[in-house]
């Protein structure tokens, strides 16, 4: 109540909430893209420094949240480097919980998780099932685009 008064509210709302995605990062994302977001070559795609970039844009947001929400499957290449792992869909997270691991996602390797992805974001993509191909065509959207390098 204290907090509220004197309006720290948000801060600590915000400091919640990146405990949280922190928590959420360790037990559902680490054991493949690595603690550090490095990921591993040729399976998993480092995360590190690429979130929050992704992030940067509204296509990239939606890109992000429909990634989380139902999986990636496929060939991707990251900065020259080809992946060919698997991501399941965490279609069971809560919207804000989605949000939160993007928005730890976002700070690893310096990034800041202002520029991560909202759960009005990610309820805005929960609504639309989409396959494999439509994730991948969403990527190579971004590729083209610059978004994604």
């Amino acid at each position: 109540m204290l907090a509220a008064l004197l309006g720290l509210g948000p801060v600590l709302a915000s400091s919640a909430m990146a405990a949280d995605g922190a928590a959420l990062y360790r037990g559902k994302c680490a054991m493949c893209h690595g603690p550090s977001g490095a990921g591993r070559p040729g399976t998993f795609p480092p995360l590190a420094g690429r979130v929050g970039q992704i992030a940067g844009s509204s296509d990239g947001k939606a890109y992000l949240a429909a990634v989380l929400v139902n999986g990636l499957h496929g060939p991707v290449t990251v900065e020259g480097q080809s992946y060919k792992g698997y991501m399941p869909a965490f279609r069971a997270l809560s919207d804000d919980d989605i949000a939160a691991v993007l928005a730890y996602a976002a700070t690893l390797g310096g990034g800041s998780a202002a520029s991560g992805v909202a759960a009005s974001d990610v309820a805005s993509i929960r609504g639309t099932a989409m396959d494999a191909a439509a994730i991948q065509a969403k990527r190579q959207a971004l590729v083209a685009s610059h978004v994604i390098h």
